[in-house]
């Protein structure tokens, strides 16, 4: 089925071409009818001011109740040849006499007809074009009335020069500018075909790396920025997808564990429980063990999924309130000490519930890899942000390790992961709990030993 032609797309440069060649057809027609408007006006012009000059000139050399043609061609600048002058004197007693300049009389009499074409101009057969101007005046006894006909064939042609010298430039001018601006359309849109052929080459690739990037071109600046943000994209969804990929690679790794001990203990169940009965109560726990494990892991990853797309409502807190309630709640279930160092109140701008999950996050982390006998202390202070910082003594995390602590299903200590329960999503949810009240998380080391998580938050 054939598109329609007013929902056909069109380039960039078949657009520019299109509404140049408009805005120059537009620009260099105005342009024509003003110069030739504006130059026939002057010389029509001209030629008025000719003519009067020439009536001034009449008037003066009139004497004796007859013009006097030899000082009139004398002062008068004019071409006889094309000048034609008729004055007729009408006494107030007597008879009508007419004079006419040299050839006059028979320009006048050869088949003479008048086609006005406006004021003042007029066309007649086989003569031509003529500017014609009649003045009267009261001389002594009589009326002098004078007629002029000046030849407008030589402005004719000079008009016909210059319109043929217009229409020539408009049409040179427009040929060229519509080259000009074709070349320099494609010029300015090839960067954007390169980048479109770039993209399409990468949507069709059968196998990607998930590390491509799209050319940037020097110029135009436009273009370039458009290609530096593009990247910026690829590189985020590219970043997205390599950490889903991992995720997923992750999170069955991590079920495959569990759903392996419940299907070993319910085949064991089932080839030995008749026969020995005491299999069955280990077997049961396991598999119930193990399920509260799967649980558990599935509730995190549907918290974290949530959380991808979460918005928080930010208020002001008082750190120091959320660190006490935390500590009353918690510290009859630690069984070992739990320091709360908050000299002065600080207050930030978050959520209170995310920054107790967050504070309960870290001291249960805490509580896990820390000797018993040890205290975990909770720190409070306002520097240029809110800081709040939870420290143990336990064995510390490597330099090494530091950086990967807050991916999912991340352990320091992988040999003892099994040991320690948890499924590796903790901190990675307070990561994002982190990001979501506009702060940040960071891991350092406590002295003489252990490890700090230190959270900072927006100042209220």
């Amino acid at each position: 089925m054939t598109e329609p032609k007013s929902q056909r797309s069109t380039t960039s440069a078949a657009e520019i071409t299109r509404v140049y060649v408009i805005f120059l057809v537009l620009l260099m027609t105005v342009v024509s009818f003003a110069t030739i408007l504006v130059v026939g006006f002057h010389l029509v012009h001209n030629k008025s001011d000719d003519a009067k000059q020439l009536t001034t000139v009449l008037k003066t050399s009139f004497s004796d109740y007859k013009p006097d043609w030899d000082y009139w061609r004398d002062t008068a600048s004019i071409n006889p040849h094309n000048t034609f002058v008729r004055v007729t004197v009408v006494p107030d007693k007597g008879k009508t006499r007419h004079f006419y300049s040299h050839k006059t009389n028979r320009f006048l009499d050869d088949n003479f007809e008048t086609h006005s074409i406006m004021k003042n101009i007029q066309a007649q057969d086989d003569q031509g074009i003529f500017y014609h101007v009649t003045s009267s005046e009261r001389w002594k006894h009589s009326r002098v009335t004078y007629e002029i006909w000046l030849s407008l064939n030589n402005v004719i042609e000079l008009f016909k020069l210059i319109i043929a010298v217009v229409l020539s430039v408009t049409a040179v001018g427009m040929l060229l500018g519509i080259w000009a601006i074709t070349f320099l359309a494609r010029k300015l849109n090839a960067p954007l075909e390169r980048l479109t052929t770039a993209t399409q080459s990468l949507n069709d690739a059968d196998e990607t790396t998930h590390h491509e990037t799209l050319p940037v071109p020097q110029n135009p600046q436009e273009v370039r920025d458009l290609s530096i943000e593009f990247n910026r994209l690829l590189t985020t969804l590219n970043t997205q997808v390599l950490r889903d990929h991992q995720f997923v690679s992750d999170a069955s790794h991590e079920l495959r564990t569990p759903l392996a001990a419940i299907r070993g203990h319910i085949n064991l169940i089932r080839r030995h429980a008749e026969d020995h009965p005491e299999v069955l109560q280990p077997s049961l726990a396991t598999i119930d063990t193990e399920s509260v494990r799967m649980q558990h892991l599935i509730d995190s990853l549907l918290k974290l999924s949530r959380m991808d797309h979460a918005e928080l409502t930010l208020d002001k807190l008082l750190l120091n309130d959320v660190v006490q309630r935390v500590a009353d709640t918690y510290r009859g279930q630690l069984h070992r000490e739990l320091i709360i160092d908050a000299p002065q109140p600080v207050y930030a701008k978050a959520n209170a519930d995310s920054i107790t999950q967050i504070l309960v996050a870290l001291v249960d982390n805490a509580n896990k890899y820390a000797p018993g006998d040890t205290p975990i202390t909770i720190r409070v202070v306002a520097r240029s942000r809110a800081v709040l910082e939870v420290a143990d003594l336990g064995p510390g995390i490597p330099d090494e390790v530091k950086p990967h602590v807050f991916d999912r299903f991340f352990r320091a200590d992988s040999s003892r992961s099994s040991k320690i329960d948890g499924s590796g999503l903790g901190l990675a949810i307070v990561a994002r709990q982190a990001d979501l009240n506009h702060g940040g998380i960071q891991v350092a080391d406590n002295q003489p030993q252990g490890t700090r998580f230190i959270l900072s938050l927006p100042l209220a």
